[in-house]
């Protein structure tokens, strides 16, 4: 699958709590091209983490709102809970609860299709309601290369029904 392929065949995932911690950043439709930005300057501090439970890097979008667009993106790890906080991260603690997963193959700049597929098609024909804060949960596992950026790249959506 490209970039320009979109499956809208989630399977279903119950996600456990999670300590993240990361660097956070507010976005709105002019900036949030900076994003790529934002990782960049998250790799460079990874060495800072300690207590990393999971190899998986995580970008996580709370707080959106749809008008104007505006959103917070947190680029994470997750840690064990007395993993202590570097200066300048931020901690957020995701619940427990059930998720859509879709999967991406591909670059990250194809995951803006998709999330407005995700969110604009599939979620008002599926019979479920969105979960919210967070929006939805990037997760760039071992099947994603970082270096060359591009991989599989699962995309979870909170469920609330």
């Amino acid at each position: 699958m490209t970039d320009t392929q979109i499956e809208l065949n989630p399977r279903y995932a119950e996600g456990d709590v999670m300590r993240v911690i990361g660097l956070s950043e507010r976005y709105d439709a002019v900036t949030m091209n900076r994003i790529p930005e934002q990782w960049a300057h998250f790799q460079q501090r990874l060495g800072d983490v300690q207590g990393r439970v999971d190899p998986a890097q995580f970008g996580i979008c709370y707080q959106l709102s749809k008008s104007p667009l505006a959103f917070e993106y947190l680029t994470a790890v997750m840690v064990s809970d007395d993993a202590p906080l570097p200066a300048g991260f931020v901690e957020k603690r995701l619940p427990a609860r059930r998720h859509a997963v879709f999967t991406h193959r591909g670059q990250p700049s194809g995951l803006r299709p998709l999330m407005a597929a995700i969110f604009r098609e599939w979620l008002p024909r599926s019979g479920h309601k969105a979960g919210g804060n967070p929006e939805f949960v990037e997760v760039y596992g071992e099947a994603f290369d970082p270096v060359r950026l591009e991989g599989v790249i699962e995309v979870w959506v909170p469920l609330e029904s």
